[in-house]
């Protein structure tokens, strides 16, 4: 009987550490470094930063910080991150809705990932959204040192207008509208 009662102690300490650990969510993928990120705030100015993008039918273009011509969404990713793997479709899905609305920019750009990897994901599920396969911090530590899924929402001027962080806040399905600043 008390092997039995050890046995289950033991059964209920490993799921409760499996729960801690998937409650940890996405701030622990690769975030055990010691490197500083920034903290963009809503009503800041976004970074500065210019990336190679590829599109859902492989061809490369730039994208730049410099150049915004309307609303552009920034999306801040890994695919092995659970948050990002449930968020990035419905992200997907907003880029669809507004993809050929007038100036609508959007980008996902990889955290520490190689770019076999990012097209391998967006492949197998997918996505159209252009995105930026980056295998290091630089471009993520422009905006903050944890969490992903990041989303930033910028006007033309690019003040940052909304910020979501782990979940995207905005009714996709309904054709969400980001408001601007006022």
């Amino acid at each position: 009987m008390k092997r039995f009662t050890r046995m289950k102690h033991l059964s209920v300490l490993t799921a409760c550490f499996l729960l801690m650990t998937l409650a940890a969510g996405c701030s622990s993928v690769n975030d055990d470094k010691d490197e500083k990120g920034a903290d963009v705030k809503v009503g800041d100015r976004v970074p500065l930063f210019t990336v190679e993008t590829v599109t859902e039918n492989g061809t490369k273009s730039v994208f730049s910080t410099e150049r915004l011509t309307g609303e552009t969404v920034i999306v801040l990713f890994h695919t092995s991150c659970g948050d990002c793997q449930r968020e990035l479709p419905r992200l997907n899905a907003y880029y669809l809705q507004h993809c050929k609305d007038n100036g609508f920019q959007m980008v996902a750009i990889s955290r520490e990932e190689n770019a076999e990897s990012v097209a391998a994901f967006w492949k197998e599920k997918k996505l159209s959204i252009p995105y930026s396969a980056q295998t290091d911090r630089r471009i993520y530590n422009l905006f903050a040192s944890t969490y992903i899924p990041r989303v930033y929402f910028c006007r033309a001027d690019g003040i940052v207008t909304k910020i979501c962080v782990e979940q995207v806040d905005i009714d996709i399905e309904q054709g969400g509208t980001v408001i601007p600043l006022d």
